[in-house]
């Protein structure tokens, strides 16, 4: 099994890795490009809020307060305020100098509303100025308003101003309030641009990353892997398997590749076991050529042992040609076919006790066993007469044609014989070979027509 020295994944955490970085970078550009407008939106709602807040206030106070600090007067105040700024949290005190405790109403500090009430009449009371503050988180605004004399309220408090008690601009009280800021329609179209945004720059960059994602780890191997097989090659007779264990990162991938390596293995190994049965084959009835070795072993054991000779004859296939329509339509429904109809003549008229062999496409030997140099010689003499008068078996739906299929066939001839010394199968093949290119080339037609004779053709 091939060594895998790389990480491997599963898609589906490749998947989900993805996903959660295009949502990382939806979110990273997505938040800038909203927090900064929403601010900015929230500011001027806040700084809104104050200005009314303010221009309410001091409204309320001057209609009403302008003809003395009454009861009814401060009720008018309340309700002015409260019409104006629904849901707003008043109180109003009057400066510590003027406060009579039997009369006059002091903040309770026993909630929180109150609490803050009395931390910001404190801070007026000794900064006397107008006191804002915000609180995002609750969306309200705490307001602390000086209220001071005007001239006009001199009039009614002469001896006070004698004394220098009172003045204009001296401080007189105190209102405080504590109102909602008018954010929540903001905030609300904040969130709905937010992730408006955000959705349509996750399905962007979730495209983006997906498809490359898909093309690169899954569309480019499977593609590689298709390739590979439709280069496979599972020939019975050549038994020629080109594949190659090849590890993927895809965890998917590779238990495909992996499983078709498998079943190659157990087809290489089926193939094995076919080659020590096979005996001849199934398209030219020639002994297979696995088994000559064999032959040739036996044969020259047999010689040696009862000093019998035997002959070895090779034949090359030169060149074949298509005489006719038939035999041209015959090679396109099956290539190679003229190069079977010639293992099938040569099958044919081998002589009974000889045996054929199909050595390659082009080369055939015939073992001849009891036979000298000089009957391998008529042997090879007579194998192009033989060759070219052999009726060979055609199929059937070829016998249906009006014209038989018609070849041109050149050959070479060569032969080696064993005479009973220590000459290996190995050397008495050397020898057959260099007989062979040797030899001259015989051409002659299948089938054979009236006129034709033996002719020789010299290289």
């Amino acid at each position: 099994m091939a060594r895998i020295n790389f990480k491997q994944y599963t898609f589906k955490s490749v998947l989900l890795n993805q996903l959660f970085i295009a949502i990382a970078v939806a979110f990273a550009i997505s938040l800038p490009l909203i927090s900064i407008p929403a601010f900015f939106a929230l500011n001027h709602a806040v700084n809104s809020d104050i200005s009314h807040l303010e221009k309410e206030s001091y409204a309320s106070v001057n209609e009403h307060l302008n003809t003395g600090w009454q009861p009814y007067n401060i009720d008018k105040v309340y309700q002015q305020l409260r019409e104006r700024m629904p849901g707003a949290a008043l109180f109003l005190q009057k400066a510590p100098q003027f406060i009579d405790p039997e009369v006059d109403d002091v903040v309770d500090p026993s909630t929180p509303t109150t609490a803050t009430f009395k931390r910001l009449i404190e801070d007026v009371q000794r900064n006397e100025r107008v006191i804002i503050e915000t609180n995002i988180l609750n969306s309200t605004i705490n307001a602390a308003i000086p209220i001071k004399f005007q001239s006009q309220c001199l009039v009614c408090h002469s001896q006070e101003v004698k004394t220098g008690q009172i003045y204009a601009g001296a401080l007189a009280g105190t209102m405080v309030l504590q109102v909602p800021m008018s954010i929540n329609q903001v905030s609300a179209t904040s969130i709905i641009i937010f992730f408006v945004v955000f959705l349509l720059i996750f399905i962007a960059v979730a495209t983006i990353i997906t498809n490359k994602l898909v093309q690169t780890n899954l569309l480019v191997p499977l593609a590689g892997l298709n390739e590979r097989v439709q280069r496979l090659r599972l020939s019975s007779h050549e038994q020629q398997i080109d594949w190659e264990r090849t590890p993927q990162k895809m965890i998917e991938i590779d238990q495909i590749d992996e499983s078709i390596s498998n079943h190659i293995h157990t087809i290489h190994g089926i193939y094995d076991k076919l080659d020590a049965l096979v005996v001849t084959e199934h398209e030219t009835g020639l002994f297979h050529k696995e088994r000559f070795n064999e032959v040739m072993k036996y044969e020259l054991f047999r010689s040696h042992r009862y000093q019998h000779p035997f002959s070895l004859l090779l034949i090359k296939l030169v060149n074949v040609k298509v005489m006719n329509s038939t035999a041209k339509n015959i090679e396109m429904e099956q290539p190679g076919s003229k190069y079977m109809v010639f293992g099938q003549v040569l099958h044919n008229d081998t002589r009974e006790t000889d045996m054929a062999f199909r050595l390659e496409e082009h080369i055939f030997a015939i073992v001849a066993p009891e036979t000298d140099a000089e009957g391998i010689e008529h042997v090879k003499n007579d194998i192009y007469n033989r060759l070219i008068n052999s009726e060979v078996e055609i199929p059937n739906e070829v016998q249906k044609s009006i014209v038989r299929p018609e070849y041109e066939f050149t050959i070479q001839l060569g032969h080696a014989t064993y005479t009973g010394d220590d000459t290996t199968a190995k050397e008495l093949l050397k020898a057959a070979v260099v007989s062979m290119r040797n030899s001259p080339e015989q051409t002659g037609r299948y089938p054979p027509s009236n006129n034709d004779e033996p002719k020789k053709i010299t290289e």
